[in-house]
């Protein structure tokens, strides 16, 4: 079978895949870390941003739609209701938080975290309705869908492609490269015009496409806010990457093996944002901006959370913590540098100024050239 295929069983099956399992997966004690768990300064920043959207799709009026892809626990969520219940509970008053949840396991944490706190805020939907006005927010969601793993062989004018298939012998699995199992792989390559020099291995996401553009084709005024590890394609395709970008977690261990732990580790791979920009502009959405998650948080106000902590850590060990957690989230040796914000904007007809792309928002040609 194709990898996506292996892939897509490992993570999703309704009884053994990861994250349909009855076990912990976000935490110090469980498989990795997210930033919404990282300390909640995030949610709350998150929450912020949300505001500067709602006023600029000046629903006044208008019930207010959130819609959140793949909640994990529901940290984030929690984080951001909880913010608007402090500075904005009129807003919270006209919100309706939709989940789209693909994991039961999930939407029971989910439920057993959210309702009793918001019975009437937050619902799960299995997709987006069409014709929405609202906010559409992604965290770590696009790099867990299953990916087509490639290569490149014989590199030059006439490369030879060909996809990673999964085989079962001797009670061992075997990796096999045949031509590729859909025409789409073809034509997204001729759209990456690279001129690879080298034999290369990459990966393609086209659930990642499909979604884009679900979301693109139901939402008829609002923003998309995706936040995840990922380069634009001229950087992702490097030569540097020249053995794709997928990785497994385990317990915080990283390998590039999914042929051990199946069904107990985590599979990702770096999210091309140039591939979801360009069917984003297929369906009507424009990039309002891109950037980096250290200059996302700094333009939000991190730093000067960041100085309050720093006042008190010699006083208290929790403000120690406060700072360390904070310093991961935008440090650019960690967190800060590898995850990207990409915001996107449809329906929208006045300029939009964002605080989260204050600082170092990329050029547009650079995310879609």
């Amino acid at each position: 079978m194709p990898f996506v295929r292996f892939m897509d069983i490992c993570l999703y099956h309704k009884e053994f895949g990861y994250y349909c399992s009855a076990s912990d997966k976000i935490g110090l004690h469980a498989d990795y870390d997210t930033s919404p768990s990282v300390h909640p300064i995030f949610a709350t920043l998150i929450c912020k941003q949300i505001l500067q959207m709602i006023a600029v799709l000046k629903s006044d009026h208008e019930q207010i739609t959130l819609f959140e892809f793949g909640a994990g626990e529901g940290t984030l969520c929690q984080g951001i209701l909880d913010c608007l219940q402090k500075t904005a509970p009129d807003i919270l008053n006209r919100i309706a938080y939709i989940i789209i949840e693909k994991s039961p396991f999930f939407q029971t944490r989910q439920k057993e975290r959210l309702t009793p706190l918001y019975p009437h805020t937050v619902l799960w939907f299995d997709q987006m309705p069409k014709d929405c006005i609202g906010i559409v927010l992604s965290n770590e969601f696009v790099d867990a869908l299953p990916v087509h793993r490639m290569r490149i062989s014989g590199a030059g004018s006439k490369p030879a492609l060909t996809e990673l298939y999964v085989d079962w012998k001797d009670g061992n699995f075997l990796e096999l490269f045949h031509p590729p199992s859909l025409p789409a792989l073809f034509s997204h390559f001729d759209r990456l015009n690279i001129n690879f020099k080298k034999d290369f291995q990459y990966e393609v996401n086209l659930m990642a496409l499909d979604w884009m553009r679900a979301v693109g084709e139901s939402l008829k005024k609002g923003f998309i806010l995706t936040i995840d590890y990922g380069y634009p394609a001229h950087q992702l395709y490097a030569p540097a990457r020249k053995r794709g970008t997928f990785l497994c977690y385990y317990k915080h261990t990283v390998s590039e093996d999914p042929y051990q732990n199946i069904g107990q580790q985590d599979m990702t791979s770096h999210v091309d944002f140039t591939a979801l920009a360009r069917v984003g502009e297929e369906v009507g959405l424009q990039v309002t901006g891109f950037t980096d998650q250290t200059h996302f948080l700094m333009g939000l106000g991190i730093a000067q959370e960041m100085q309050i902590a720093g006042d008190r850590m010699h006083a208290s060990d929790a403000a120690q913590k406060d700072f360390l957690a904070m310093k991961e989230l935008m440090s650019p040796s960690k967190m800060g540098k590898t995850f990207k914000v990409l915001i996107q904007e449809k329906g929208i007809t006045s300029s939009t100024t964002l605080d989260g792309l204050m600082f170092r928002a990329f050029a547009k040609d650079c995310l879609i050239r």
